[in-house]
Order: C-alpha cells, then sequence, then structure tokens
C-alpha cells in the first residue's frame, strides 16, 4: 500500500457514526448519577476511546472488504453497520427505562414464545400498529443505511482527506494501550458497583481490566424443590382442611403501585382502609415485575421456581387457590390486562381456568384505556356480589404506565404529561408531569375501590369480609436512575402497599417490621383454619404468627427465563446478588455481591465480606448449598 495514496474510505459516513458515537457515550455517561467526578471523567474519555476504536474497525474493514471480496458482501456490511450504530441510540432510551442494552432486550425477545412477545409489546402501551410501523422501519433500516452511504460516498469522494494506513495503525496500537493504562490504573479505586453501571454506558459494554467483584468464597448450589404436582397436591388433599364459616375474600392486585404514593390527596379511600385494619411497617413485592410477583402472591412461593414450575408443565393452578376451593370457596377472577402473558392465566387458575367458577377478562386494547377496563372489572364484580364462600380477586390495570383514568374523572393532579411524549422518551425534566398522571392514575383506582366498599357496606357484606389491597410491583422515576420498572430492585420498584382486613380484626397479629406477597395467602388459611397447618406447601408466613425467617427475597425480570439478580432484605438492609451464570441459575457457580444498601437505598461500604454475609447467612443457607 503506497504511503502517497489516499485510502478509499467514506470519512462521510463513518465521521457521522463518530459523532454520534460522541454524543450518545456523552449522554449516557451523564445519566448515572451519585458518583464522583472522577468516576464520570473516567468513563467519559472511555467511551471516547472505545467509539475510536470501533468507527476506525468499522472503516478500515469497509475498506479491505470493498477491495477484496464481493460487492455484495460489502453491501451487507455496510448495511450492519447501520444498525449496529442505529442500536446505540436505542440502547440510550432502553438502559434508561428497563437497565438492559438493546442486544440483551433483543436475546430475551428472541427467547419469548410468539404470543409472549405480543403480549409484551402490548405491555408497553404502545399502539400494535405503531408496533408493526416500528418492525417495517426495521427491516428497511439496513436499505437506508445503503442509501445514506451511496450519498455520502460522492461526497467523500469530491473532496478527498489524507487517510493513510499509519493513521489507523496509530489508532489501533495507542488508543488501546491509553485505555488500558488508564483502566489498570482507575480498577483499583472505582467501586465495583459504580463500574458495572458505568460499563453499560459504554459502546463495548465492557472495560480491558476487570475490577475485582465481590463474590461468596464457596461455589453455591441452588436448591431445586423436587416435590412435583402430584405430590404437593396429594399433600393437600390429606390434610384434614374443613371451616364452617367463609366469609367473602376481595383480592385487589392493582398494577405497579408503589406505597409511598398512598396519601390522603392520592388514595383517599386506600389511605383509610389502612389506617382502620391490619398494616406493617415494610411491605415488599418477591419481584419488580407482574408474573414473577403474581406467582409469588398466589403460589406463596419464592421468584427463582416460576420457571421450574411452568417447565413441569403444571396443570392444578395457584397452590392456594387450589387449597380455598377444596375449602368450599368459589373462585371468581375478573381482570383487566390479558393474563396471556406467560401463560398466566393457566399457571394461576388451573388448565382452561379450572379453579374459576367464574372468570372474566376486559382487556384494553388499543384505542380502549386501561381505565375503561377497570371499569368493567369493579361493575362485574359488584354485580357477582353473594352472602359468602366466595374469593373474588380483581386485576386493576390503570396504574400501568401509561396511567389512565376517564376524561369525564377529575384530574386532581395537574400540569401532566400527554400520553404521547410518554409513548417517546421521558426526560427528567418532564418527571413530574409524569408522576402526576401517576398520581391522577391512583386517584381514580382509589375512587373504583370506594364505591365498591361503601356497596359492601350496603349490603351487609363488609364487616366479615376478608380484604386484601396490594400492588403487584412498585414504579420508579429515576430516584435511583430509571424508570417506571422491571429494570433494577430499588426500594421504588420492590416496596408496595399491602393490607389487610380480617373480618373485624379481632385476632391479633404480631407486630412485625417487614411481610411480603408470599405471606398473603399463608395468613388468610390460618384465619380460616385458626392454624397454619400448610407450612409443607406454602412458602411465606402467617402474619398471625412469629417470624421463623425474618428475610424477604425479591429478584428482578429476566423475561421468560428464571431471575439471576435478587436481593435479600432483613428490614434494615439489603443485599443484591447476581448469579454468574445467567442462563441457569441451578448451576453450581459463584454469587456475585453488587451492593449493600440500607432499606432506603442509601449505600452501605461493605468493610468486611465475612462479616456482611454473616448477618445474612441464615438465608443463604436456606437455598444454597454450599
Amino acid at each position: 500500500m503506497d504511503r502517497k495514496k489516499y485510502l478509499d474510505i467514506n470519512y462521510v459516513y463513518f465521521g457521522i457514526f463518530f459523532v454520534i458515537g460522541i454524543i450518545i457515550s456523552t449522554l449516557s455517561v451523564l445519566e448515572i448519577y451519585d458518583t464522583s467526578n472522577y468516576s464520570r471523567a473516567f468513563f467519559l474519555l472511555y467511551a471516547y476511546g472505545q467509539t475510536i476504536l470501533e468507527v476506525g474497525i468499522f472503516a478500515i474493514s469497509a475498506f479491505l472488504i470493498k477491495k477484496y471480496l464481493p460487492k455484495i458482501v460489502f453491501n451487507i456490511f455496510i448495511a450492519f453497520c447501520f444498525v449496529f450504530f442505529i442500536s446505540h441510540i436505542i440502547d440510550l432510551v432502553v438502559l434508561k427505562i428497563m437497565d438492559m442494552t438493546f442486544w440483551e432486550g433483543l436475546d430475551i425477545a428472541l427467547d419469548e414464545s410468539l404470543e409472549n412477545f405480543i403480549e409484551m409489546l402490548h405491555t408497553t402501551g404502545i399502539p400494535f400498529f405503531a408496533w408493526i410501523i416500528f418492525g417495517i422501519l426495521g427491516l428497511i433500516l439496513p436499505f437506508f443505511g445503503l442509501f445514506i452511504y451511496k450519498i455520502t460516498d460522492k461526497l467523500s469522494k469530491r473532496k478527498k482527506i489524507p487517510l493513510y494506513r499509519e493513521h489507523f495503525i496509530q489508532i489501533f496500537l495507542c488508543t488501546p494501550l491509553a485505555l488500558f493504562i488508564w483502566d489498570f490504573k482507575a480498577s483499583s479505586t472505582i467501586a465495583p458497583t459504580i463500574y458495572d453501571a458505568y460499563t453499560r454506558t459504554l459502546p463495548w459494554k465492557i472495560t480491558f481490566v476487570q475490577p475485582n467483584i465481590l463474590k461468596t468464597d464457596n461455589i453455591v448450589h441452588l436448591k431445586k424443590q423436587d416435590a412435583n404436582e402430584k405430590q404437593i397436591l396429594a399433600t393437600i388433599d390429606k390434610k384434614d382442611l374443613k371451616i364452617d364459616k367463609k366469609p367473602n375474600i376481595y383480592i385487589f392486585v392493582i398494577e405497579s403501585l408503589r406505597s409511598d404514593y398512598i396519601t390522603e390527596t392520592t388514595a383517599p379511600n386506600i389511605t383509610e382502609f389502612k389506617k382502620n385494619n391490619v398494616s406493617f411497617k415494610r411491605a415488599l413485592s418477591n419481584a419488580n415485575n407482574s408474573h414473577n410477583s403474581w406467582f409469588a402472591f398466589f403460589y406463596s412461593n419464592y421468584t427463582y421456581f416460576w420457571k421450574h414450575y411452568q417447565d413441569m408443565n403444571w396443570q392444578a393452578g395457584a397452590t392456594s387457590l387450589y387449597i380455598l376451593k377444596k375449602l368450599g370457596y368459589d373462585i371468581n377472577v375478573f381482570a383487566a390486562p390479558e393474563l396471556k402473558y406467560y401463560s398466566m392465566k393457566d399457571a394461576l387458575f388451573g388448565k382452561d381456568q379450572n379453579l374459576c367458577s367464574m372468570f372474566k377478562l376486559y382487556p384494553h386494547y388499543y384505542p380502549t384505556e386501561a381505565c375503561d377496563s377497570d371499569i368493567k372489572v369493579m361493575n362485574k364484580m359488584t354485580k357477582a356480589l353473594k352472602e359468602d364462600h366466595n374469593t373474588y380477586i380483581a386485576f386493576l390495570d390503570s396504574t400501568h404506565f401509561l396511567y389512565s383514568w376517564p376524561k369525564d374523572f377529575e384530574t386532581k393532579f395537574k400540569p401532566i404529561v400527554d400520553i404521547e411524549s410518554l409513548h417517546t422518551y421521558a426526560s427528567k425534566d418532564s418527571i413530574e408531569l409524569i408522576k402526576n398522571r401517576y398520581k391522577n392514575s391512583i386517584y381514580f383506582v382509589d375512587s373504583l375501590l370506594g364505591e365498591f366498599f361503601k356497596t359492601l357496606k350496603e349490603k351487609n357484606l363488609y364487616d366479615d369480609a376478608i380484604i386484601i389491597i396490594t400492588g403487584d410491583h412498585g414504579e420508579e422515576f429515576y430516584e435511583e436512575g430509571h424508570l417506571f420498572h422491571a429494570s433494577n430492585l430499588s426500594t421504588q420498584q420492590t416496596n408496595v402497599p399491602l393490607y389487610f382486613k380480617f373480618g373485624k380484626n379481632e385476632r391479633p397479629v404480631f407486630d412485625r417490621d417487614l411481610v411480603c406477597h408470599m405471606d398473603v395467602f399463608p395468613s388468610i388459611l390460618d384465619y380460616l383454619l385458626a392454624k397454619n397447618q400448610l407450612e409443607d406447601v406454602l412458602f411465606g408466613e402467617s402474619v398471625f404468627e412469629k417470624s421463623k425467617f425474618p428475610f424477604v427475597i425479591s429478584t428482578r425480570y429476566n423475561g421468560s427465563r428464571a431471575p439471576f439478580e435478587f436481593f435479600i432484605h432483613d428490614k434494615d438492609k439489603k443485599i443484591t446478588f447476581r448469579f454468574k451464570n445467567r442462563k441457569d441459575i441451578f448451576q453450581k457457580q459463584h454469587l456475585e455481591i453488587l451492593s449493600l444498601k440500607d432499606a432506603d437505598d442509601k449505600p452501605i461500604e461493605i468493610t468486611s465480606k465475612q462479616k456482611t454475609l454473616k448477618s445474612f447467612e441464615k438465608a443463604l443457607d436456606k437455598f444454597f448449598e454450599r
């Protein structure tokens, strides 16, 4: 290659990628907050270095492919370059909302069944026709990339710039060396948890030198629950489950409802219910997403095992509901969400919903809104009321983004962000407007419950009733750097309201600081049976008994797979772990220790790993063999 001959490289095309890459890297790194300026500067420079290398590699590869390979290979490569750089732009949005990259999201999506994938799109709140448009745009992106290349190639040929092989040799030698030295000096001074957050903002999502991530000293093995469906049902069938009095049970599972938004202003009826009945200092969802949370709630089981139950092809429905049916209860379900997601209809209520006496779905596909479905749910449930031996379960969805309430209902909290803005990109500047939408949707759902409780009292069905009000998980508004839910195990995403009414609340409950969804049905059945005799099939704890296991486990969303990240909470602090092998959590492996925080998510420095793990040893021993 002659030094005097310029390399035939479309510098305009790749220059555009370089500029976009620098802008994206800057915005991505600056999104991480509550860290030192040193950490931010380190990763900014690292991101710029990786951008230089990335663009350089693509540019020189294009030159070599064009020179030595067929034209079709070159065209495919140019199209790939364009799609690859578009994925960086998508990352900027997806990382903020879901704390996952475009490629991680694609991996999860490709692992889904077609039905789950369609429902996943539906839960975003974006109309299906819009997703079809996005899909078409995705298909034409490679061709658009080729079109851009041809236009910019003409521009680059009109005015050439001196690009020689020596320039690329210097880039490929000097930039990695500089990054390695920069990385080597900083890897021991930046905390592993900060490293983990920042590396996801880098173009390559990794650094040359990895910090020493804390992990358990021993390889551990997550214990599997060996009993199969036949054995568990046989265990239940052998029990003497007879009761004379069967008061109605009302369960309200409200989507994305976080506990600190239940106030006299936002939710006056629920707040009044809380004051007059049973609540606890802190209640946690066992997952930061719906399907895992529902599994923990209705099976009273740890969400590690929800995929295990699906793989077993469990047919009978949720264990707790099976027990209620054996006690002589009719089970009536009214749902605004479709419940097709991960086959939750069958998973919770049995194959073909055989546990249910009544099963009514009111899904809200565009242009129907969630609030319209919630009104139908509550109206139908009200009409179905009977005197006793009935369980009524309502799944309400207005508080799921896009946060809806009827147009003729009071918009109490103003100003609000419009729906179209929510569909695209929620900036931190508009977060208060988004919060107001959320508050209005809570206020609307609260009004539905207020009207329902009024009806129960008018029909003399309220006093003896068992009533549960909860959110399936919480919702975050950038308090810990993310939006909505399913992205991390923050307090905002896992702290939920959980309020109980056991008849006239005459039976005393133990005063405890921490409860979770898994405790709901053990408590209901303990109240009905006047004793807890189901500890071998339900793994939560009754609130009528002193806690024997003072920990709560909550797991993070991982699509159709078993969750790979979780925290153990002891009411004062929580430690977050991650399985090293994300795709097989039952494999023998080390647990990575991601963070130690107090109950309000303030970081606690881990001065001694042994001392830290010691305080959670009882919980670890319950689940893991060492």
